[in-house]
């Protein structure tokens, strides 16, 4: 199977880690799996109200299709800025577009629950710095699955 340079099967690569990470992220905020003490950080408490309002499968189709479109806007922002390979300055860019991704979920009104259960209780800078967290977990993730699979 090879999907290295396959846009289209990337995103949807994408959408499946992004997608099993929301799952993962669902079990540590409800505390049934205990992760280095991050269960307890604001981030993760707040998101146990908004997985109240979501079955496991609809947050996380949320949260793979957010995943993918985002990888796609990092594709593209690659290629229009000539950049490639993992490093300082194709991380940087990770870390600004996944950030900045969060800002219409915040106002766009299409995601009403995650605004008022993580992006308002959390404020604009924590939640844009988790949003660009967001995106490294999910890259890094992407990464180690290259690096088996290829």
């Amino acid at each position: 199977m090879s999907i290295k340079n396959n846009l289209t099967q990337d995103v949807i690569v994408i959408f499946i880690i992004t997608a099993l990470w929301d799952v993962i992220l669902r079990l540590i905020s409800e505390g049934k799996v205990k992760f280095f003490g991050i269960e307890n950080m604001k981030w993760i408490t707040v998101l146990e109200e908004y997985f109240q309002k979501h079955t496991i499968l609809s947050a996380a189709l949320i949260a793979g299709f957010v995943g993918a479109i985002t990888h796609f806007i990092i594709i593209k922002s690659l290629d229009m800025f000539n950049m490639s390979g993992v490093n300082i300055y194709t991380t940087l860019l990770v870390i600004i577009i996944s950030g900045i991704i969060g800002i219409p979920m915040r106002y766009s009104g299409l995601f009403p629950h995650l605004k008022k259960h993580y992006y308002e209780p959390l404020g604009f800078g924590y939640s844009f710095a988790t949003d660009a967290f967001s995106g490294i977990v999910v890259g890094v993730s992407y990464q180690i699955i290259k690096l088996i699979l290829y």
